[in-house]
């Protein structure tokens, strides 16, 4: 389940930037603020906290310690438990962790800390990571990661979404690869090294709204000369990762669809007045609305030696918060899927595999939080039981090899290649519609 999780990451944050920046970029920026200065400035804080914190970065030698333990142990915690050396607080139920990280781009720094600190600029960040004995066998992780991201609005990225959105309703495939070399040059550049835009379908719904299909290349051998370690990970973990995500509502009605497949990763959107609608089906009145409440399904799968790991029909709840200083969706998982496993593995007990979803299930939660500070904060949570056996030593041995891997020259360069994305935007923003930085270069 860690494997799947990180190989995904691996590709998921330069993502949305190719699927989505060209479809209005300047008219989601300009959302971002009350003014075009304000505008402007949000942009350019947004997209460099986030330059800072996801790309290269120092660790101190204490929380490289630290990632080498969970990597081998997150699975079987009992052997994490009683080490002092790995915790910053303990009682007799829980133990708990805690980390920040601030700086700007090319000179950010992570480290363990005493105690959390506040989030006073952009790029800011905290964890705090506990780890609960719910008795016996079974334990409990929880964290929660908070980003500081300059006073930009939940509201105003909501709004930028909603322009990038109606630009695609409105839009030809030709406007839009027209719009990246003139408006985000240096993105298109950086997103070229790996990502292609093979597929771009807008077609008009006859029942209301525009069908919206995005088909994207993935491409190791052209990074390899620049990023040769990030590709090879890529290669050997990443292109055999298999995903089919689909959310839908209590009616039955799916809402997008996504499906990673060797090299490539194709979504389904249906757009209509600057909102998502349902796939399928009329359209009368104004934009329909998403619901509070929406339903996930998930199969996803990798490699390991010549048997291919993972699980089918994962559901979920998710719940999509809309109050007017939170937007958020959390997701929960209160099912046992069907596990894909090697057959002497799937031999193994299986209750420790029920664990994670009994009682309030599995949890992640992604969200945008402003109006309590001069920050606006993007925050994430994850809840996960488990009960120590063979077969959950077997599935961390499997992540750590995977972990290891990727740490092993990998993890640098996709820093560095997320670091470079980032700021790419962040430099075409500030210079659009002939504008100088705001910074100096």
């Amino acid at each position: 389940m860690r494997r799947t999780r990180r190989l995904i990451s691996a590709l998921a944050l330069p993502l949305p930037l190719l699927a989505l920046a060209p479809l209005g970029c300047r008219d989601a920026a300009s959302a971002l603020g009350t003014a075009p200065a304000e505008a402007r400035a949000n942009a350019h804080e947004l997209f460099g906290a986030l330059a800072a914190r996801f790309g290269p970065h120092a660790r101190d030698a204490r929380l490289d310690s630290l990632r080498l333990a969970f990597a081998r142990s997150a699975l079987v915690p009992r052997r994490l438990w009683d080490d002092p050396a790995i915790w910053t607080a303990s009682t007799p139920v829980f133990r708990e962790v805690d980390v920040a990280g601030a700086g700007t781009p090319g000179r950010y720094h992570l480290g363990v800390v005493p105690t959390l600190p506040a989030l006073l600029r952009p790029g800011d960040y905290r964890r705090e990571l506990r780890l609960t004995s719910l008795g016996g066998h079974d334990f409990q992780w929880t964290a929660r990661d908070e980003l500081a991201v300059g006073p930009v609005a939940g509201d105003d990225l909501a709004r930028a979404l909603g322009a990038l959105f109606r630009a695609a309703e409105h839009g030809s495939e030709r406007d839009v690869r027209a719009a990246y070399a003139r408006v985000l040059p240096r993105a298109t550049a950086q997103l070229a090294l790996l990502f292609s835009l093979d597929t771009l379908h807008l077609a008009p719904n006859a029942a209301g709204g525009t069908d919206v299909r995005l088909s994207i290349g993935v491409h190791t051998d052209r990074l390899a000369a620049r990023l040769p370690r990030y590709a090879k990970y890529l290669d050997k973990y990443a292109r055999p990762t298999m995903l089919h995500l689909v959310v839908a509502d209590t009616k039955g009605r799916d809402w997008w669809r996504l499906h990673k497949d060797d090299d490539r990763i194709t979504i389904w959107l249906r757009v209509h007045d600057g909102a998502l609608a349902p796939l399928a089906g009329p359209l009368a009145g104004p934009p329909a609305r998403m619901p509070d409440s929406m339903g996930v399904r998930m199969d996803a799968s990798t490699k390991a030696w010549i048997f291919r790991v993972g699980l089918e029909r994962l559901h979920g709840e998710v719940t999509l918060v809309r109050d007017p200083h939170e937007k958020a969706f959390i997701a929960r998982f209160r099912e046992e899927p069907d596990w894909q496993l090697p057959p002497l593995v799937g031999a193994m007990l299986h209750t420790p595999l029920r664990r994670p979803f009994q009682g309030e299930g599995a949890m992640i939660a992604l969200g945008v939080r402003d109006g309590s500070s001069a920050q606006t904060v993007v925050t994430r949570d994850y809840r996960l039981a488990v009960r120590e056996s063979r077969i959950m030593r077997w599935f961390g041995g499997l992540g750590s090899s995977a972990l290891g891997d990727f740490r092993r020259g990998a993890e640098e360069e996709f820093d560095r290649y997320n670091g470079d994305v980032l700021l790419a935007v962040q430099r075409d923003l500030d210079e659009a519609g002939g504008l100088t930085p705001l910074t100096p270069p």
